[in-house]
């Protein structure tokens, strides 16, 4: 976004030397550039010093508080590991809640944020921030998974160590995700990708890639039953799942 009262075309030079500065390894110029008033320069400033090698997480963490939603977006992309995401699932801009959804999910084996991620994946009014959170509670169940190094079905590549707990849902209290183990995360995991079958086309071709990864009654049947569903890519996710063809 331009600056109220300034020529479109010099923030526009200036976001140009930010990606330039980048290409360059020019770190300086830069992180001068991160407290450019448009935000899109400051954005570009963020990619310019991560591509430098010169990003620090102190500086994302300062962006993750920037009054420009796009500003938060790249930051969130670019977070490292030690930089905390979580409560940015409650971010106003359903644009910074998708992208930091999807950056969650990059954190694969990491428990922390299923919780909140169940909730977004279960309420939020933007069907965008529900389909990455899913997509997300798919990735991390997978990676718990592979992380725990569970036995896994020869035919169905599915794994055996996590089943569903019945008191577990997508109205599990937050504080319980915060200290789950790998298998009570995934059992919460597991109860919103079975709901979200309920969901927008979108968001049931997620579930099932996120579901297929269990071993679990309940999670076979809804990805056996969407080869029936009413959308054809959904029908056709599920078909490649299971080797079937479809209709």
């Amino acid at each position: 976004m331009t600056c109220r009262g300034e020529p479109e075309g010099e923030a526009y030079a200036r976001r140009l030397e930010a990606i330039v500065a980048g290409h360059r390894g020019k770190a300086a110029v830069a992180e001068r550039l991160l407290n450019d008033p448009d935000a899109g320069v400051r954005a570009a400033a963020l990619g310019a010093l991560a591509r430098c090698g010169a990003l620090q997480a102190e500086q994302v963490r300062r962006a993750l508080g920037d009054d420009a939603a796009e500003v938060r977006c790249r930051a969130a992309e670019l977070a490292p590991p030690e930089v905390e995401l979580v409560g940015l699932l409650s971010d106003p801009d359903a644009s910074v809640v998708e992208v930091v959804a999807a950056a969650l999910g990059e954190r694969d084996r990491d428990a922390g944020p299923v919780g909140e991620l169940c909730r977004v994946a279960g309420s939020h009014d933007d069907p965008l921030c529900r389909e990455s959170a899913v997509a997300a509670l798919g990735a991390i169940a997978a990676g718990l998974d592979a992380a725990a190094g569970a036995p896994r079905d020869a035919a169905a590549g599915a794994p055996r160590d996590a089943r569903a707990d019945p008191e577990s849902g997508p109205d599990a209290p937050d504080s319980a995700a915060a200290g789950a183990s790998p298998d009570a995360a995934r059992a919460m995991a597991l109860e919103v990708l079975l709901a979200a079958m309920d969901d927008r086309p979108q968001i049931r071709r997620r579930a099932l890639l996120g579901l297929y990864q269990f071993d679990d009654d309940r999670a076979a049947h809804a990805v056996r039953a969407a080869v029936e569903d009413r959308d054809r890519q959904v029908r056709a996710v599920a078909g490649e799942l299971l080797g079937v063809p479809v209709r």
